[in-house]
């Protein structure tokens, strides 16, 4: 029985632009709490001036599952447009 993933591993880096695309107001102090680190080590990590697993892998989680800023955006704009009659 061979010991293959079923989903792609994904690099520090790939996990940080996939952060980025989906980090909302009040997340950086949420990720703070949850893995008792400074807010500044968080903000740090998250614009990638140095790097901590913990930090990456607890935001990564609690993003993963959200639509990304510019599809949230579109939407909004799209269901705020007026209606032409």
């Amino acid at each position: 029985m061979s010991n293959t993933n079923t989903y792609k591993k994904l690099t520090p880096i790939e996990k940080l632009v996939s952060v980025n695309q989906r980090l909302r107001h009040g997340d950086m102090s949420k990720v703070a709490r949850k893995t008792e680190f400074s807010p500044t080590m968080v903000k740090n990590v998250l614009e990638g001036k140095t790097t901590n697993d913990r930090i990456l892998n607890v935001a990564y989680d609690m993003t993963r599952g959200r639509k990304k800023n510019f599809q949230v955006i579109k939407d909004f704009k799209r269901n705020t447009e007026p209606v032409n009659s």
